[in-house]
């Protein structure tokens, strides 16, 4: 017995240490992370997940919901399948913001280190550094004094009720790193100023 003490210390230790950051997950209704608030992984499937300004979590997701994302805070990221995602001013995504139907608005000084998805929805970025692509297939894509440091794509229809062609528009202010690819039409409004790479129409 005398052995096992050692065990159930560290056990109680680890507790201890993982009830600090407290996991937020409800099913049927909403999640909100108040005010200077560090949370773990905060999750809904049937509700909205709210993140007030100066909060912290890990992965933050729900299934039919939308995020909304105040000023000044820092996730791992930010995904839901049925809601938008819209953020305030200086967010720090370390990883993805993801939805299938939903638009993405992330205003100035934010930055995502690594991709910006969805499928069905616009993608809008005002003063918004991306580390990887922008990427939709249905969804209007708009950056106004944006980063993109990898590439801009948009995916091919896979269904005929997708018909009606999304508009890429990018201002004098704005950069790609990468190139532009195009798997179907797009209405393109690109400023001369714009710093971009090559665009690759493949439909």
């Amino acid at each position: 017995m005398p052995k096992l003490l050692p065990l159930l210390a560290l056990f109680c230790a680890q507790q201890s240490l993982a009830d600090h950051k407290h996991n937020w997950i409800n099913v049927l209704s909403d999640v909100e992370v108040h005010s200077g608030e560090e949370a773990g992984n905060v999750r809904s499937v049937n509700g909205d997940v709210t993140l007030e300004d100066n909060s912290q979590a890990e992965s933050v997701s729900t299934t039919n919901g939308r995020i909304r994302v105040g000023e000044s805070v820092r996730v791992e990221d930010l995904s839901t399948v049925n809601g938008s995602i819209k953020a305030g001013s200086s967010l720090y995504v370390r990883d993805d913001v993801r939805t299938v139907n939903g638009s993405i608005t992330l205003r100035r000084n934010s930055e995502v280190g690594d991709s910006v998805k969805t499928v069905n929805g616009p993608i809008r970025l005002t003063e918004t550094t991306v580390g990887q692509d922008a990427r939709t297939t249905n969804g209007d894509i708009k950056l106004e004094a944006s980063t993109i440091l990898g590439d801009i794509i948009f995916d091919d229809v896979s269904s005929s009720w997708g018909d009606s062609r999304p508009t890429l528009t990018i201002d004098e202010y704005s950069r790609v790193e990468g190139d532009i690819y195009l798997r179907r039409e797009v209405k393109l409004r690109i400023s001369d100023g714009a710093a971009i790479g090559e665009i690759i129409r493949d439909y």
